[in-house]
């Protein structure tokens, strides 16, 4: 019999209990990534874009990457059993509003739960990690729509701001490194990042135009989620709209020797094999097709 068959059967030596468990845990559960929102910004067919990165110990906070538009984010979570309060960790990649068009509404409706629960904001404060020009920008959107988000949470909103290549450390572990993309608008702090958590690297493109940063930036990751803006019959539309088709997204994987892709930002479910057989013939690895609500396993 195994030492995992006699953990389980509860035969091991009473001595190493708790290391047992601790390899129980190890064994069952893995960090993996929740696909909220899979659809570009005009896909009326799927949520916008919107990932969650779980890790292995789930009693730790999740990471956001980018919220979707509007109120679907936090229907999106509760609908994946998580509870919206516990995302205390969001990167914004840019400042379009089917990226960052969700964070208001995200914590507006934390601050209103936290509050009826009889609890504090500064319990589980929120850190939003985004580069200074997209937090500027994000502020002014604030103003312009009256939003009472910043005198609300005051110092239980904490800005991270990011800079291209430096390491963020995360609570709990782990860290976020932000790259540089080139996306519109010009010069506009739009990012991508890398996140590492529990041995392994998570790499999410956000949007961009084929760039040398990126394929640098996400070098030998376990999964790199990339946009997909259409195909390389479109290539010049789709790059002169700052975007990448499936063919651009296989062929950075391919460059930046990624263990696996997953396309997503899908601009219309009709093109969807089509986007899957391009950029498998260009990766030469295993594509997947990003799914809202499905997940992935690390």
């Amino acid at each position: 019999m195994g030492h995992l068959s006699r953990i389980l059967q509860g035969t091991c030596p009473a001595g190493s209990a708790r290391a047992d468990v601790a390899i129980i845990h190890s064994l069952m559960t893995r960090p993996r990534v929740l696909l909220l929102g899979t659809g570009g910004a005009a896909n009326e067919g799927r949520r916008q874009a919107c990932l969650l990165v779980e890790r292995a110990d789930r009693g730790l906070p999740p990471i956001l990457l980018d919220t979707g538009s509007g109120l679907d984010v936090v229907r999106a979570l509760i609908a994946s059993n998580v509870d919206p309060i516990r995302v205390q960790d969001v990167f914004v990649s840019h400042r379009h509003a089917d990226h960052a068009g969700g964070l208001d509404p995200l914590l507006l409706w934390r601050r209103l739960r936290i509050q009826r629960a009889g609890r504090t904001l500064g319990d589980v404060p929120v850190r939003v990690y985004a580069e200074p020009r997209v937090i500027e920008a994000f502020g002014r959107l604030l103003e312009a729509t009256a939003s009472g988000t910043l005198a609300a949470y005051g110092d239980a909103l904490q800005w991270q701001r990011l800079v291209d290549g430096k390491p963020v450390p995360l609570p709990g572990g782990g860290q976020l490194v932000p790259f540089l993309v080139d996306h519109a608008p010009a010069d506009g702090g739009a990012l991508g990042c890398v996140v590492e958590v529990d041995g392994v690297r998570i790499a999410y493109s956000g949007d961009t135009r084929p760039c040398d940063r990126l394929i640098e930036a996400v070098r030998g990751v376990d999964v790199l989620f990339h946009e997909a803006g259409g195909l390389d019959r479109d290539a010049d539309e789709i790059h002169r709209h700052a975007h990448s088709t499936a063919g651009d997204a296989g062929r950075a994987a391919r460059d930046a020797g990624v263990g696996r892709l997953y396309l997503t930002h899908l601009p219309d479910d009709t093109l969807a094999a089509a986007l899957l057989a391009e950029a498998t013939a260009a990766f030469g690895g295993p594509v997947g097709l990003a799914a809202d609500m499905g997940s992935v396993d690390l």
